[in-house]
C-alpha cells in the first residue's frame, strides 16, 4: 500500500514569511538532506514469533555530516511500528525546517480522517485557534490557495490520520503521542520549484503524505525579516526521536479504536 518512504528530515515549502527573513537560504543544508541520505548500516533481528525488527542507520550530507536511526517493527497482522531519531552534526547548525517522513500512497486513497487540530490548517506557532476534533475531507480539500503556492494544510496534534478510498478503506497512522500531518498532491519539492499560481502546477497521480515530528513555525510578527520565535524552532542543539505506527484499515469507522490498540511483541 505504501508506494515509497523517504527522507527522515526535509525542508518544507517555503511561506512568505520564510521568504521575507531569508529562511530558505539560510537554512539550505538541510533542505536535499533527507533525499541525499546514505544508509550505512541495515540489521534485522527476529523478535519471538511475531515480529520482525529492521534497524536503518544513515548519514545526512549537512555541512557538519548529521546521522539517523530507522527502526521498522514489522509485525505478523501487517501493522509496522516506526521509530525515528535525528542527531544533527553539530549545535551550530541552522534550525531545521521540518523533522518528519514523506509517504507517497495510491492516489485511490484520497480522502483524509483525521483527529487533531482543525479544520484550518494550523502550525505549532499558530493552532491556538483551531479545536483538536475528528475531521474528515478530501486530500485535494487540504490545499489553502495562496497568491503564491507554498507551504499549506499542515495539521497539529494529530492523534491519528487515516487515508482511505471511498469505502473507508485505507491506512491508519497512529502517533505515539502526536504528529503533524499534511496530505497533499504535491511534494515539498513540487511547491519549491518557484511556480508564480496554482495552476502552474500539475497534481501528482499519488497521495503525499507527510508524517512528522514536527516542522518549525511559520512566523509572522511581519513577513518582510521578523524570524521565527526561537521556542518555535527545531534547533540543532539537540536530537529529536519520534514514533508512529502504520496499520491497514477496514474501516474507518474502527480508526480511533485501532489507534488504541497495542501490538504485543512477545
Amino acid at each position: 500500500m505504501v508506494g515509497r518512504a523517504a527522507e527522515p528530515v526535509h525542508g518544507r515549502p517555503p511561506a512568505d514569511n520564510d521568504h521575507g527573513n531569508g529562511q530558505h537560504l539560510r537554512n539550505r543544508t538541510w533542505r536535499d538532506a533527507g533525499a541525499r541520505r546514505k544508509v550505512t548500516d541495515v540489521t534485522v533481528r527476529a523478535l519471538g514469533e511475531r515480529a520482525v525488527g529492521i534497524e536503518v542507520r544513515g548519514t545526512l550530507p549537512t555541512t557538519a555530516e548529521s546521522t539517523y536511526t530507522t527502526t521498522y517493527t514489522v509485525f505478523g497482522n501487517g501493522e509496522i511500528k516506526v521509530d525515528n531519531t535525528l542527531h544533527p552534526g553539530a549545535a551550530g547548525l541552522p534550525y531545521i525546517p521540518e523533522v518528519g517522513t514523506l509517504l507517497f500512497l495510491p492516489c485511490r486513497l484520497d480522502r483524509l480522517h483525521y483527529y487533531g487540530r482543525g479544520p484550518e490548517e494550523n502550525h505549532w506557532d499558530r493552532n491556538t485557534g483551531t479545536d483538536v476534533g475528528r475531521y474528515s475531507s478530501t486530500v485535494a480539500g487540504q490545499w489553502t490557495s495562496y497568491i503564491r503556492p507554498q507551504e499549506n494544510g499542515n495539521k497539529t496534534d494529530v492523534r491519528w490520520a487515516a487515508l482511505t478510498d471511498a469505502g473507508g478503506r485505507g491506512l491508519l497512522v497512529s502517533g505515539e503521542p502526536l504528529l503533524e500531518i499534511n496530505a497533499s498532491h504535491f511534494t515539498p519539492e513540487d511547491l519549491s520549484a518557484g511556480v508564480r499560481h496554482d495552476y502552474q502546477l500539475t497534481p501528482r497521480d499519488a497521495v503525499v503524505l507527510r508524517v512528522n515530528h514536527r516542522q518549525t513555525g511559520v512566523g509572522g510578527d511581519d513577513s518582510w525579516g521578523a524570524h521565527t520565535h526561537d521556542e518555535f524552532k527545531l534547533l540543532a542543539d539537540r536530537d529529536y526521536a519520534y514514533t508512529y505506527r502504520l496499520r491497514p484499515l477496514t474501516d474507518v469507522k474502527e480508526a480511533t479504536a485501532a489507534s488504541r490498540r497495542a501490538t504485543a511483541t512477545e
